[in-house]
């Protein structure tokens, strides 16, 4: 870990300890999520990452991490914080709520199916196994191809509560109507709709891109302006805090002007292309005289 990572995963830190001791946890589970992202091998932070997970009442994600710092301090020979973490994970296992996802052997057979919990997916052999989750709502989506989704959420309390969920039969979708059956119908696009559409298209493409690069633009300006305070820059000396945060003005102002200059451009050229798009042709009118009297035929 180079020097800057290093100075940053130790603010984390303490940052979140002073959090968890405040009991705001929610921002301090969040920060020491970041500092094992950071420093993977850093059993410390995985074991108060825990301990975060445990005081914020997520219970299964303590016990996950308590389970993987037992393994990981064994290995590396560290034995009094693999026996510390082993008695934590003891101390929570009868107290974790857990969620069962059943599945009928029908819906297995379905081709393609998939099924996810809170977005993520679950294996075959996950199905009809109780496994613990922690405490609030959990959303449970089955889909498959050619039939419609079906998605439930679950609520799972605290402590030792069992919750199952039933995956049913999925809804068949309706097959779309092929040409010629009755109330299809066969609809011949107005010349340059399709330039029009690749007009509005390309246009909304450059209109994101221009509104992306101002959000760059604004937060160059942010870090520039981070970058001086506190004496971190003078002119054009700055220490290493006011040097990364130079660096990160320097890149977002670089990206705000590509994209400004990429989306002005694709922006132009699409309403160029909508303004010069053939006008869809309109049927003629005309009048005439007969033995009735005169009438008008065609349209407007």
């Amino acid at each position: 870990m180079d020097r800057h990572a290093a100075l940053t995963t130790q603010a984390l830190y303490d940052q979140a300890t002073a959090e968890m001791d405040a009991g705001k946890y929610a921002s301090a589970c969040g920060k020491l999520e970041e500092v094992t992202r950071l420093a993977p091998d850093g059993l410390g932070a995985k074991l108060t990452l825990g301990q975060c997970y445990e005081a914020w009442g997520k219970l299964a994600s303590a016990w996950a991490q308590y389970t993987l710092v037992e393994a990981m301090a064994a290995k590396a020979g560290q034995a009094e914080r693999s026996t510390l973490a082993g008695a934590k994970a003891a101390a929570l296992k009868p107290r974790l709520a857990t969620l069962t996802i059943d599945v009928p052997a029908a819906v297995r057979a379905y081709p393609g199916l998939a099924i996810t919990r809170d977005g993520v997916p679950l294996g075959q052999a996950q199905f009809g196994t109780s496994l613990p989750v922690d405490a609030g709502e959990h959303e449970v989506v089955a889909t498959a191809p050619g039939h419609k989704p079906w998605r439930r959420s679950a609520a799972v309390g605290a402590d030792g509560d069992a919750v199952s969920v039933a995956i049913p039969a999925l809804e068949r979708e309706r097959p779309a109507s092929a040409p010629g059956q009755r109330g299809a119908r066969d609809v011949t696009p107005a010349p340059g709709s399709g330039q029009r559409v690749a007009g509005l298209v390309i246009g909304g493409a450059g209109l994101l891109g221009v509104g992306v690069g101002a959000f760059f633009g604004g937060r160059a300006k942010i870090k520039l302006d981070e970058s001086n305070e506190d004496g971190h820059c003078l002119g054009t000396a700055c220490d290493d805090i006011g040097a990364e945060r130079r660096n990160q003005a320097w890149s977002a102002g670089n990206v705000s002007t590509v994209l400004f200059l990429a989306g002005g451009a694709a922006l132009a050229g699409g309403v160029t292309l909508f303004l010069t798009a053939p006008a869809p042709e309109r049927p003629s009118a005309h009048v005439a005289l007969g033995p009735h009297g005169i009438t008008v035929q065609g349209g407007f």
